[in-house]
């Protein structure tokens, strides 16, 4: 016997199918260009994926799914995977400027690698506060930012698209920290360097400076003596910059000040101190 529901759905797909042919397209274009990616020594180290379903609905299902998770009651259950917190692969990704021949890269690509490090900056901290406007459940979300932050933002501009968004949905505080830490995070850099974003303009100026002050060319640029010298000029930048988006959009917490917080209570109060002065 003939079906027309049947006759109908071969003409018209759903627009669950319509996505996965989609999706599918674009698949395929990765996978043709998996040699590539190999030539040039790259591969795929994470991969945000959308499952896509029509049953069952997952909405009515929400709230169990974050008891699973133990998201609502500030709880982290399991082993946290090594990757998490491992800078390493980033380290790796955007490498550093300088000669070739001493592990460097040419300065024209960590200028674009900068740029994608920016963007995704950008986005990772726009999905925080995203996060938490649609889910109420998240009440007590903690986010804690990269320091780059600092350099994405104008502290100066009431509009600032990232900072709008952070206070509206967070109490941003900044760590004020005593000159006397500036070794001490110099110290921590040379150890075991981080990857580090540089605004464009003050990267340009580093460079030139750099070599004037080191008579050396392009070629000649050892990567680990620029990436100390631009650090330390980088974390004397920062340290205005976020002392005007404390005054501006937050508050600020003495470094000494936290020594002393033992438990959840202590920052409480520090933090309502802040919040007071202010």
């Amino acid at each position: 016997m003939l079906n027309p529901l049947n006759l109908i759905t071969k003409f018209i797909k759903s627009s669950n199918q319509k996505e996965l042919d989609r999706i599918g397209k674009i698949v395929e274009k990765i996978n043709l260009n998996e040699d590539e990616l190999k030539n040039l020594n790259l591969e795929i180290y994470n991969i945000d994926s959308t499952i896509i379903c029509e049953f069952p609905k997952i909405n009515p299902h929400r709230h169990d799914i974050l008891e699973k998770l133990s998201i609502h009651s500030k709880l982290l259950t399991g082993s946290i995977p090594p990757e998490i917190g491992n800078l390493t692969n980033l380290s790796n990704f955007l490498g550093k400027p300088g000669s070739q021949s001493m592990g460097g890269i040419l300065f024209s690509e960590y200028l674009k690698r900068q740029q994608l490090h920016r963007d995704a900056e950008i986005k990772a901290t726009l999905n925080a506060s995203s996060l938490v406007e649609h889910s109420p459940e998240l009440s007590h979300f903690m986010c804690d930012t990269s320091g780059s932050i600092c350099e994405l933002v104008n502290p100066l501009d009431e509009n600032d698209k990232i900072l709008s968004s952070l206070s509206k949905n967070f109490l941003i505080i900044c760590l004020e920290a005593p000159d006397t830490m500036y070794q001490v995070l110099i110290d921590r850099f040379l150890a075991k360097p981080k990857p580090m974003y540089y605004e464009e303009n003050f990267l340009h100026s580093l460079w030139k400076s750099f070599r004037d002050d080191t008579s050396t060319t392009c070629d000649g640029i050892n990567p680990d003596d620029f990436m100390i010298y631009g650090f330390k000029a980088l974390i004397k930048r920062r340290k205005a910059i976020f002392d005007t988006i404390s005054k501006n959009w937050g508050i600020s917490l003495n470094f000494e000040q936290l020594r002393e917080v033992k438990c959840a209570a202590d920052l409480i109060e520090a933090i309502e101190c802040a919040i007071r002065v202010k």
